[in-house]
């Protein structure tokens, strides 16, 4: 969305509020968004410094990782940033003005998708699955002999534990 920003530079009003939506992330593995961002915010100038204050929400969809549950949840993603019209030398903490507003879809959806996890868990305490049967933990024990099968290359370090 390009936000004008005009009225701000030229002294008119001081502050800006946006409310829309934005077409979600596309093309990670396991992560997938079935609704569209909603993007909140406000652009304020304070004594001649711009800063664009933004809150992201968007509902995901994605697997546990260690018990490879489907899960769901929303994710909320805060995004701050001084606005200028021209810096001495690029700085990438900056927006930069230009036409007389900025476009904030890119630099939002970017920060948004850096800010995601790596991994994801259906609850903090999650089992996860049996590594011999496949049998998820979390539902009880499996049964299985062989829950701690010992490395082959440490087998020997067990020998010590039997004095």
């Amino acid at each position: 969305m390009f936000i004008d920003v005009r009225e701000i530079l030229s002294g008119l009003i001081d502050s800006i509020e946006f409310d829309y939506t934005l077409a979600p992330p596309q093309g990670f593995n396991d992560i997938s968004f079935p609704e569209e961002v909603h993007i909140t915010g406000s652009i304020k100038n304070q004594a001649g410094y711009m800063t664009l204050n933004a809150q992201a929400t968007v509902p995901y969809v994605t697997h546990c990782a260690r018990c490879t549950k489907e899960i769901s949840g929303v994710f909320e993603h805060a995004f701050m940033r001084p606005l200028a019209t021209k810096l001495e030398q690029e700085d990438d903490d900056y927006l930069m003005i230009e036409h007389g507003g900025i476009d904030l879809d890119t630099p939002l959806l970017e920060d948004l998708v850096l800010s995601l996890d790596f991994a994801y868990l259906c609850k903090e305490d999650c089992k996860g699955l049996c590594f011999t049967c496949g049998h998820d933990l979390n539902d009880g024990d499996c049964g299985c002999a062989n829950k701690k099968e010992i490395d082959p290359r440490l087998a020997i370090l067990a020998k010590l534990l039997d004095n």
